[in-house]
Protein backbone atom coordinates (compact mmCIF):
# COMPACT_ATOMS: atom_id res chain seq x y z
CA UNK A 1 0.00 0.00 0.00
CA UNK A 2 1.38 3.40 -0.97
CA UNK A 3 2.12 5.92 1.76
CA UNK A 4 -0.39 8.75 1.83
CA UNK A 5 0.64 12.31 2.59
CA UNK A 6 -2.93 13.51 3.09
CA UNK A 7 -6.06 11.88 4.51
CA UNK A 8 -9.80 12.34 4.25
CA UNK A 9 -11.82 10.86 7.10
CA UNK A 10 -15.60 10.53 6.84
CA UNK A 11 -17.09 9.42 10.15
CA UNK A 12 -20.72 8.41 10.10
CA UNK A 13 -23.44 6.60 11.96
CA UNK A 14 -26.60 5.25 10.44
CA UNK A 15 -29.96 4.22 11.85
CA UNK A 16 -30.48 0.44 11.69
CA UNK A 17 -33.29 0.64 9.11
CA UNK A 18 -30.98 2.36 6.59
CA UNK A 19 -27.74 0.45 7.20
CA UNK A 20 -28.24 -2.22 4.52
CA UNK A 21 -29.14 0.37 1.86
CA UNK A 22 -26.13 2.51 2.78
CA UNK A 23 -23.74 -0.45 2.67
CA UNK A 24 -25.09 -1.48 -0.75
CA UNK A 25 -24.34 2.03 -2.04
CA UNK A 26 -20.85 2.11 -0.52
CA UNK A 27 -19.90 -1.41 -1.62
CA UNK A 28 -21.75 -1.14 -4.93
CA UNK A 29 -19.41 1.48 -6.30
CA UNK A 30 -19.16 4.64 -4.18
CA UNK A 31 -15.97 3.60 -2.36
CA UNK A 32 -14.34 2.52 -5.61
CA UNK A 33 -15.42 5.70 -7.40
CA UNK A 34 -13.92 7.96 -4.72
CA UNK A 35 -10.73 5.87 -4.48
CA UNK A 36 -10.31 6.11 -8.27
CA UNK A 37 -10.14 9.91 -8.24
CA UNK A 38 -6.81 11.36 -9.34
CA UNK A 39 -4.36 11.29 -6.45
CA UNK A 40 -6.45 8.98 -4.25
CA UNK A 41 -4.42 5.91 -3.28
CA UNK A 42 -6.79 3.70 -1.29
CA UNK A 43 -9.90 3.58 0.87
CA UNK A 44 -10.73 1.63 4.01
CA UNK A 45 -14.00 1.34 5.94
CA UNK A 46 -13.61 0.84 9.68
CA UNK A 47 -16.44 -0.23 11.98
CA UNK A 48 -16.20 1.80 15.19
CA UNK A 49 -19.38 0.60 16.91
CA UNK A 50 -22.95 -0.52 16.28
CA UNK A 51 -24.08 1.28 13.10
CA UNK A 52 -20.96 3.50 13.37
CA UNK A 53 -18.16 3.62 10.81
CA UNK A 54 -15.45 5.72 9.34
CA UNK A 55 -14.06 5.82 5.85
CA UNK A 56 -10.35 6.52 5.63
CA UNK A 57 -9.01 7.71 2.27
CA UNK A 58 -5.27 7.91 1.65
CA UNK A 59 -4.40 10.71 -0.78
CA UNK A 60 -1.05 11.61 -2.33
CA UNK A 61 -1.31 15.37 -1.70
CA UNK A 62 -3.44 18.27 -0.52
CA UNK A 63 -3.64 19.40 -4.15
CA UNK A 64 -5.33 16.10 -5.09
CA UNK A 65 -7.77 16.52 -2.18
CA UNK A 66 -8.51 20.12 -3.21
CA UNK A 67 -9.20 19.00 -6.80
CA UNK A 68 -11.62 16.35 -5.50
CA UNK A 69 -13.34 18.88 -3.23
CA UNK A 70 -13.68 21.27 -6.16
CA UNK A 71 -15.39 18.71 -8.41
CA UNK A 72 -18.93 20.07 -8.05
CA UNK A 73 -20.48 17.66 -10.55
CA UNK A 74 -19.16 14.67 -8.59
CA UNK A 75 -20.34 16.16 -5.27
CA UNK A 76 -23.82 16.70 -6.71
CA UNK A 77 -23.89 13.12 -8.05
CA UNK A 78 -22.98 11.73 -4.61
CA UNK A 79 -25.61 13.93 -2.93
CA UNK A 80 -28.31 12.58 -5.28
CA UNK A 81 -27.24 8.99 -4.64
CA UNK A 82 -27.10 9.53 -0.87
CA UNK A 83 -30.45 11.37 -0.65
CA UNK A 84 -32.71 8.33 -0.01
CA UNK A 85 -30.94 7.42 3.24
CA UNK A 86 -29.09 10.59 4.25
CA UNK A 87 -31.85 11.60 6.69
CA UNK A 88 -31.00 8.43 8.63
CA UNK A 89 -27.32 9.33 8.92
CA UNK A 90 -25.05 11.60 10.87
CA UNK A 91 -21.91 12.49 8.89
CA UNK A 92 -18.73 14.31 9.92
CA UNK A 93 -15.83 14.94 7.53
CA UNK A 94 -12.33 16.14 8.20
CA UNK A 95 -9.03 16.08 6.33
CA UNK A 96 -5.41 16.80 7.03
CA UNK A 97 -1.79 16.35 6.15
CA UNK A 98 0.52 13.83 7.78
CA UNK A 99 2.69 15.70 10.25
CA UNK A 100 4.71 12.77 11.61
CA UNK A 101 4.97 9.06 10.97
CA UNK A 102 6.60 6.29 12.99
CA UNK A 103 7.01 2.61 12.27
CA UNK A 104 7.72 -0.31 14.52
CA UNK A 105 11.29 -0.41 15.76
Amino acid sequence: MKDAKYFLVVRFSVEPQAEAQLMRWLDGGHMKEVASQKGFLWCKRIKTGPQAFLMLYGIESKAAFDAYEGNQALKEKFARERAPFEKHMRIERFAGEVEASHGAA
